[in-house]
C-alpha cells in the first residue's frame, strides 16, 4: 500500500557520506517501490550542478534556501547550521502548504526530528523519527578536552531525554540506539539495520595501486582516527603498509596523524568524490579498517566492506554484533595494539583472508532493501491505519494494541 510521505533530511545532500548515501538510496527505492515521496533539504550538497541532480531523482525534492557562506559538508556543531536549521522548517511550512496533503513525516538527524516536532504539531500528522545516532555518544567526540566533553555529553543526554520521545514512532539503525530509546520514550522504537546497494568500482578511474588496508570515509572525532593511525604506526615498525585513505576531509585535518606514520608505511590518498571511487579503493585492498567506537550508528561504510567482499578489522563499537563469521574481525574499542595484531594476523594468512572475504560477502545479503521497505511499509501502515482490522493490530507493538474488554458482570 503507498503513502504520500515528506522525509526531512537536515544536512547537506548528496555527499559521499554514509547518512546521506542511506537517505538517498532509502528514497529511491520508496519511490520506485510506488510511494509518492517527498525529500526536503538543505540548500547546498555535495555537486556541481544542484538543480540537474534534483531533476534526475525518483523522488520530489525540496531545498531549503542556502545559507550565505555555510558549505560545511563535514558533520558537527556550526554555528551555520542554526540558521540552515531554521531556513529547512520555513521551507517545511510552505511544502505542506503548497504539496500537500502528506500522510506523514518522516525525520533523520537530530535537526530534522525537531523541525519535525514543530511541523507535526501544527498538521497534525503523524511523525516517524529516523534514529542515525545517539547525541549522548556522538556529541562529545567533537570535544577536545575534558570540562567540554562532559558539557557536551550532558547536553546530548537531554536531547535524546527529549527529541526522539516526541516523535510517534522511532526507528533506530543500531541495536544499542534501539535498546537506549525504548528506555527514554513511550513511543514504539523499531531497530531495523540499514540496507545497502552494492555498487561496482568506477571503470573510469585509473587503476588504483593495490594496498594492504583501506579506510574509507571522514575522520571527524567519532570515528577514532587517531587509533586506526595508531595501529598503522605499530605495524609499520615491524614490516612494510600499503594504506590507502579515501575521504574529502581536508588534508590540513588528517595529515598531522599522517605525519605520525613510519617510513614503512605508503600513505596513497583518494578523494572521496563518489561511492564507486570508494568501491574501487575497496577492491585493490587486503583490509579494511574501522576503528569506530561510537555504538549507536550503523556504519554504513561496513556495509560497504561487505558488500565488496573485503574483510573488516572493527572496533567492538562499530561491529554491530557482526563476528569474524561475517567476515568482521572484531577487537577491543581503542586499543591501537589489539588492531595492529589483528590487522598482522589477516595480513599474513590468505587462507583465512579467503574465508573472511567469503563470509563478507554472504554478509552482505542480509542487509538488502526489499526485506528493509518491507519493515519500514508496514511501520507506515501501522501509522496511518491502512489496510484492515486485523492487519493493523498484528503490525501494532503489544503496548499498541487494545485491550479486551471485561465483562465485570
Amino acid at each position: 500500500m503507498s503513502h504520500r510521505v515528506l522525509h526531512l533530511a537536515a544536512c547537506p545532500y548528496p555527499t559521499a557520506g554514509g547518512t546521506q548515501v542511506f537517505i538517498r538510496q532509502l528514497v529511491t527505492h520508496l519511490a520506485r517501490a510506488g510511494h509518492d515521496v517527498h525529500l526536503l533539504t538543505y540548500g547546498f550538497g555535495d555537486t556541481p550542478d544542484l538543480t540537474a541532480f534534483d531533476r534526475a531523482e525518483p523522488y520530489r525534492l525540496h531545498r531549503a534556501h542556502p545559507v550565505p557562506g555555510h558549505h560545511r559538508l563535514a558533520a558537527g556543531p556550526a554555528w551555520g547550521r542554526l540558521a540552515a536549521d531554521a531556513l529547512l522548517l520555513a521551507k517545511g511550512l510552505h511544502v505542506l502548504h503548497r504539496h500537500g496533503p502528506f500522510d506523514l513525516v518522516h525525520a533523520h538527524n537530530y535537526e530534522g526530528a525537531i523541525a519535525g516536532i514543530l511541523l507535526t504539531r501544527a498538521t497534525g500528522l503523524p511523525l516517524l523519527y529516523h534514529a542515525h545516532n545517539l547525541m549522548a555518544d556522538e556529541l562529545p567526540t567533537y570535544a577536545a578536552h575534558p570540562l567540554p566533553r562532559a558539557l557536551t555529553a550532558a547536553f546530548g543526554r537531554t536531547l535524546d531525554a527529549l527529541v526522539p520521545p516526541a516523535a510517534d514512532r522511532v526507528v533506530a539503525v543500531s541495536r544499542h540506539a534501539a535498546d537506549r530509546l525504548a528506555a527514554l520514550t513511550r513511543a514504539p522504537v523499531h531497530f531495523i539495520p540499514p540496507a545497502i546497494d552494492p555498487a561496482p568500482a568506477d571503470t573510469d578511474l585509473p587503476p588504483l595501486p593495490p594496498a594492504d588496508c583501506v579506510y574509507c570515509g571522514n575522520l571527524d572525532g567519532y570515528q577514532d582516527p587517531d587509533v586506526m593511525f595508531d595501529a598503522l604506526a605499530r605495524l609499520g615498525r615491524t614490516r612494510p603498509v600499503r594504506f590507502t585513505l579515501v575521504t574529502n576531509d581536508d588534508p590540513a585535518r588528517w595529515r598531522p596523524l599522517a605525519d605520525r606514520l613510519p617510513p614503512a608505511v605508503t600513505l596513497h590518498h583518494l578523494p572521496h568524490t563518489h561511492f564507486h571511487a570508494a568501491a574501487a579503493a575497496l577492491a585493490a585492498a587486503r583490509v579494511a579498517l574501522l576503528p569506530r567506537t561510537v555504538p549507536s550508528g550503523f556504519p554504513i561504510k561496513l556495509l560497504n566492506h561487505l558488500a565488496a567482499a573485503c574483510p573488516t578489522v572493527a572496533a567492538r563499537g562499530s561491529a554491530q554484533g557482526l563476528t569474524e563469521a561475517d567476515g568482521v574481525v572484531v577487537v577491543p574499542d581503542r586499543d591501537p595494539d589489539a588492531m595492529a595484531l589483528a590487522i598482522e594476523a589477516v595480513l599474513t594468512d590468505p587462507a583465512r583472508r579467503d574465508r573472511l572475504a567469503r563470509a563478507a560477502r554472504a554478509a552482505a545479503d542480509r542487509f538488502r532493501w526489499p526485506a528493509h521497505l518491507d519493515a519500514l511499509t508496514a511501520i507506515y501502515d501501522a501509522m496511518t491505519l491502512r489496510g484492515s482490522p486485523e492487519a493493523v493490530v498484528a503490525r501494532l507493538t503489544p503496548r499498541e494494541r487494545p485491550r479486551p474488554l471485561v465483562n465485570e458482570g
